[in-house]
């Protein structure tokens, strides 16, 4: 296996999570203010991811599993749908014997020993899943979500 398609991926992670970038620190108030809050907070991680950060993945992950426990009912389900694909890239990684302070080495060209290979591909793989329709549309409504309610603006899809 070649080292570029990982690499690819890894930057494509970065890109899909820079996708909740930017915007304004409003608190939205009301029941959603935590909430609104967190998003808010997020946004340096994710702005550092943006610019091919790959040492804030691990961060922008977590954060997308507090987000998923926090959210309102009008996107629960959304952001249920990102943790859950957080989750199998961050399961397929481990199979692979990589952590993501691994990344940046792999940006490089540089392998950790012990890594599998074909568990590599795998992780490799199950990355393309933050590029399918179900994710792409969970992404769209939780950024309309944040500026209708919280008014905060996420970056751009």
């Amino acid at each position: 296996m070649k080292i570029i398609p990982t690499f690819a991926a890894a930057i494509f992670v970065a890109a899909t999570v820079s996708a909740c970038s930017g915007g304004d620190d409003g608190d939205g108030g009301g029941a959603g203010g935590g909430y609104c809050k967190d998003i808010a907070a997020a946004k340096p991680v994710f702005e550092s991811l943006s610019q091919g950060d790959l040492t804030q993945l691990e961060e922008g992950f977590a954060t997308f599993h507090r987000l998923a426990d926090q959210a309102p009912d009008d996107v629960k389900n959304q952001w249920q749908t990102l943790d859950s694909v957080a989750t199998s890239v961050e399961n397929a990684l481990k199979d692979a014997g990589l952590e993501f302070a691994d990344l940046a080495g792999v940006q490089e060209g540089k392998l950790p020993e012990g890594v599998d290979m074909t568990k590599l591909t795998t992780f490799a793989a199950d990355l393309q899943k933050l590029n399918n329709a179900e994710f792409s549309d969970a992404r769209a409504d939780i950024v309309k979500q944040a500026k209708d309610s919280c008014d905060v603006t996420l970056g751009t899809l």
